[in-house]
């Protein structure tokens, strides 16, 4: 297995492992100036999608049917609270429902994933997740960037996240 970096960052703007544009890193920026342009909510949830793209693509591609929370990294009233004053409420609101699942060792479905990623996304909680069956392991990181754990061959990887608009590797 090897660990890769998967990031929305093209890596021709790298200077010696350093970014070197000025752009968003967190939905917390949604709001703020880029270059002139406002950084706004649709942006922000078009690149968390190809994200989730990314990662459910991989799942597929692994043979995995869950995820398991490894490592968590919440207080489920302090991200309750957080939601229900987001700037950004009607769209957070959705996740209010995943709260319950969020203990370590609790198995994630396909179906209820995509939640748990969101949650990550918006840097609501830290969590690891795993499928040691299927050889897999996912980290989010700061900045916007995730890391990933597989067996996957990097060819297939990098088909797998260029298909969702990222880079693998980019550094």
């Amino acid at each position: 297995m090897n660990w890769h970096e998967i990031a929305k960052y093209n890596p021709s703007n790298y200077a010696d492992g350093i970014y070197t544009v000025d752009e968003w890193t967190s939905m917390s920026d949604v709001g703020k100036c880029y270059h002139g342009i406002m950084f706004a909510l649709e942006d922000y949830l078009k690149v968390e999608q190809q994200y989730l793209d990314a990662v459910l693509s991989i799942l597929c591609a692994t043979g995995c049917k869950y995820m398991s929370i490894q490592y968590l990294e919440a207080d489920r009233n302090l991200v309750e609270e957080q939601i229900k004053s987001s700037k950004n409420y009607n769209s957070d609101a959705p996740l209010l429902k995943s709260l319950p699942k969020l203990q370590e060792n609790k198995r994630i479905g396909l179906q209820e994933i995509d939640q748990i990623i969101r949650l990550n996304l918006r840097e609501y909680i830290y969590a690891v997740l795993v499928n040691k069956k299927h050889q897999l392991k996912i980290e989010f990181g700061y900045d916007y960037y995730l890391r990933v754990c597989t067996a996957l061959d990097d060819a297939t990887l990098r088909s797998i996240v260029g298909g969702a608009g990222l880079f693998l590797d980019p550094r």
